[in-house]
């Protein structure tokens, strides 16, 4: 019942985004957007450095947050090719079917089970959310009491409690959850009885949240080379609660869900035009999908194999297993 939720909210989201695309946006605007940021290739070239060191820093926590597990330990250069394997088939399947093929290069390359392969990347994921919503729940505190004032006329002194009211619910959700994690799901509860209190699991999270920040540094880029202006903390939020908003993951690198939810973002939170706001996000967009299409096809190269194959030979074995 919940993946039917999931799924129809997301075709939902994928209309939107085509309707909004087709009544607000013409091909000639579009157009004249790419050549606009492709005349500043700094910006460019800065995009495509902070996302690469966006994926190193968070193969750094990867590494960290495994530890010294049993068999051949990863490097960080291995972990952050096998990113961009999972980067790569994440943006030409409808599923997240990168999770899968990470977990089958980490059973292949450095002898783990299934379990121990699985585990690695769920974690791994779990950090990622837990990074993502932490930094959304931080630019909201500086973001949230104007945005509040605005909407509801609100005075700043007001609303200025709303962010904390929020990461004191955070708080109080984590200490309950670690309090009952016997009743949670089994990875859910194995990440706070082994991982919460120590320091090893603080530094792994605070190297993946880094990353996340540093990748707003795509989306920050696009604005300005279209002639707009974003604050970091703007660019943050906007990023992350669009990366949160991939859940909803039913398209080839989320095509349509992705649109929605950044444009809406930079309209609400950026005070930018509609029309604007789809001409970033579409060529934000365009542009990881040419990051991943290039890096993924780099990362194959170095690793000697075939993303597809790999993911067909993993699915196979994890439903064997």
């Amino acid at each position: 019942m919940k993946r039917k939720i999931l799924f129809w909210a997301a075709w939902c989201l994928i209309l939107v985004s085509a309707y909004l695309a087709v009544t607000q946006l013409n091909g000639a605007e579009l157009w004249e957007g790419a050549k606009r940021l492709a005349e500043h290739w700094w910006l460019l070239v800065l995009m495509a450095v902070c996302y690469a060191a966006a994926f190193w820093l968070r193969s750094v926590g990867w590494q960290i947050q495994m530890g010294k597990t049993e068999g051949k330990r990863a490097t960080v250069e291995q972990l952050w090719l096998y990113h961009h394997i999972g980067l790569f088939l994440n943006h030409i399947l409808p599923i997240k079917g990168g999770e899968l093929a990470r977990a089958g290069l980490l059973k292949a390359k450095h002898h783990l089970d299934w379990g121990q392969s699985l585990y690695s990347v769920g974690v791994n994921r779990l950090l990622d959310m837990s990074a993502l919503f932490v930094i959304a729940c931080l630019t909201m505190f500086v973001i949230a009491p104007e945005m509040l004032a605005t909407w509801f006329g609100m005075k700043n002194s007001f609303t200025q409690f709303a962010p904390l009211v929020a990461l004191s619910v955070v708080y109080a959700v984590t200490r309950m959850a670690r309090r009952y994690q016997d009743k949670l799901p089994p990875l859910v509860g194995k990440l706070l009885a082994q991982r919460a209190n120590g320091k090893e699991w603080w530094l792994a999270f605070a190297f993946t949240a880094l990353g996340w920040m540093l990748e707003a540094a795509v989306i920050g880029s696009v604005v300005v080379g279209l002639g707009g202006s974003l604050s970091a903390v703007q660019a943050m939020l906007v990023h992350v609660l669009t990366i949160m908003g991939q859940t909803l993951h039913v398209t080839p690198g989320g095509i349509g869900t992705y649109e929605a939810v950044m444009s809406t973002l930079l309209v609400q939170v950026a005070g930018k035009t509609l029309v604007f706001a789809l001409q970033a996000a579409i060529l934000s967009h365009g542009f990881k999908f040419l990051y991943s299409f290039l890096m993924g096809g780099y990362a194959a190269w170095r690793l000697s194999l075939s993303p597809l194959q790999l993911y067909r030979q993993a699915k196979e074995e994890r439903g064997g297993a």
